[in-house]
């Protein structure tokens, strides 16, 4: 089956889209119900903020709902646990990283049933639930995104990564395929090894040079103006490090550096820089970097979109598929 085996082998799994109504969530039952072939493994279901909705809260229009299945974990807020279509146990209440509507409810399906999902909203909290779901025995936790936040992708938070694209982001076949070829270029992003000394915590920015090896600058964030007052450590710089966001700005700034040829970003979800921005710093002959790279296990294709649209999901997957250089699944048309 496509893909599935890999993330089996996972221990954390976020499942994003480029926008709203891409397909995410029959991408995440596809998952869900392919897993049921692995029934040695244990899974536990969350998403960031909310999600799982029956009707599209933005477009009006009916969703698919997240089917669970007996013993698979989840973490959802109290209020929709109370409303919840499946037999389930509870196993904890959580104060300590609470939802964006209430208390999270820790609990196991005891049957096969619907379930609105809402899960912390932070990175840091989703940090801290998978931890926790690795006490109760879970193999495998998954993060169902919410919107387009791209953040939960991090490989900070979860090991892999499934990417949902659809005719929800744009109508128009090479707009889709331009749009979704530069978030996947970014998500792709080469891992790049920086020195011991430089701190997995660390907030700011390091930049190289022959002379002086890796030197830490006194600011705590490229985003600030002391940052390019001083002139002097750019002159021979050949390296930069930046730990924050990575902006258009910032990238127009290091592009006026001669003796740069590399810029490492923490991870690709710290890239907020356009992609004609992106497009032009590598085209001038400069690496972009990452120290944390990402694991993308799949890109999947919505080819309906929510006023109706449709496009043709092979012709598109086709298409989609050869910008990429990696298969393309419609998982709705997978046997």
């Amino acid at each position: 089956m496509p893909f599935v085996s890999d993330i089996a082998k996972l221990s954390s799994l976020a499942i994003v889209g480029m926008a709203k109504n891409t397909g995410k969530t029959e991408t995440l039952n596809y998952v869900l119900s392919r897993l049921a072939e692995y029934p040695k493994l244990s899974v536990a279901l969350t998403s960031i903020g909310i999600d799982g909705e029956r009707r599209d809260q933005v477009t009006q229009t009916d969703k698919p709902e997240i089917t669970l299945r007996p013993g698979m974990l989840f973490v959802t807020a109290e209020k929709f646990y109370l409303t919840k279509r499946v037999p389930a146990e509870i196993l904890d209440i959580d104060y300590r990283y609470s939802t964006p509507i209430g208390r999270a409810i820790y609990a196991r399906a005891r049957g096969t049933g619907k379930i609105l999902i809402a899960g912390p909203s932070t990175t840091g909290g989703l940090r801290y639930l998978i931890q926790k779901m690795g006490a109760y025995g879970v193999d495998l936790t998954i993060i169902d995104g919410a919107l387009a936040r791209l953040s939960l992708a991090s490989p900070s938070v979860a090991e892999g990564v499934v990417l949902a694209t659809g005719a929800a982001y744009s109508a128009q076949p090479d707009k889709l395929i331009r749009s979704t070829k530069a978030l996947y270029r970014l998500i792709n992003l080469e891992e790049y090894t920086l020195p011991e000394e430089i701190d997995p915590d660390f907030n700011g920015v390091w930049y190289f040079n022959p002379q002086e090896g890796w030197s830490a600058l006194d600011t705590s964030s490229a985003l600030l103006g002391e940052t390019w007052e001083n002139a002097e450590w750019l002159r021979n710089t050949e390296e930069v490090y930046i730990s924050g966001v990575v902006t258009d700005r910032i990238m127009n700034k290091l592009k006026t550096i001669k003796s740069l040829r590399r810029l490492i970003a923490k991870d690709f979800s710290h890239i907020f820089a356009s992609p004609l921005c992106v497009s032009t710093f590598i085209d001038s002959g400069r690496e972009l970097s990452v120290r944390y790279a990402t694991k993308l296990v799949a890109v999947t294709f919505n080819p309906l979109a929510p006023t109706g649209y449709r496009f043709n999901s092979k012709e598109m997957c086709a298409r989609l598929g050869e910008a990429l250089g990696v298969p393309v699944y419609d998982v709705k048309q997978i046997a």
